[in-house]
């Protein structure tokens, strides 16, 4: 049985970088320069994005394959997101600490996401905690809680494997969770 998880965020946030981290193959990629619309979105010295999508796969036990997603975060190539999102089991919403509006970017991810894929369990992490520090974390997450988000919000850093895959893994526990429930 083959299951999908789909990462979403922001442009920076560390989609392809977190996906890389947990793949058990060299993920394939859609990552071209950025362009000048793009460019006046970022400032983190980011050079390339993902323009489609990134895919790559990951054996659980059993044999069974999670087949893993990310989508571009730019609003004018959302046309990828219910391609993906249609059947996944889980979608992960990465949120740099760098974006000053990271609670409603991140609200608005979850509403469009939750519709493309109902049946998907969500969780947030939260990236860039590094670069920074005083990010309010606290309040990203009561603000999800106010706005009815029951789910597990946690720091990651998208470069470390083993982060990348408790957030995972906090995902689908929740997810057998609910299925026991």
């Amino acid at each position: 049985m083959a299951t999908k998880l789909v990462f979403v965020g922001e442009m920076g946030a560390g989609k392809t970088t977190a996906i890389r981290s947990i793949s058990d193959m060299e993920p394939i990629s859609t990552e071209m320069p950025i362009s000048d619309e793009d460019a006046l979105q970022v400032s983190q010295g980011k050079s390339h994005t993902t323009v489609a999508l990134d895919y790559s796969s990951i054996e659980l036990g059993g044999g069974e394959l999670l087949h893993v997603y990310g989508v571009p975060g730019q609003a004018y190539l959302d046309f990828m997101w219910p391609i993906v999102a249609e059947g996944a089991i889980g979608v992960i919403v990465l949120v740099s600490a760098l974006n000053p509006r990271a609670l409603p970017s991140t609200l608005t991810l979850l509403e469009h996401f939750r519709a493309l894929a109902p049946e998907a369990c969500f969780a947030v992490g939260v990236t860039c905690q590094d670069r920074e520090p005083g990010f309010a974390f606290g309040a990203l997450r009561d603000g999800l809680a106010a706005a009815g988000h029951r789910l597990p919000v946690m720091w990651v850093d998208a470069r470390e494997a083993m982060q990348v895959d408790f957030l995972v893994k906090a995902l689908l526990s929740c997810r057998y969770a609910e299925a026991l429930a």
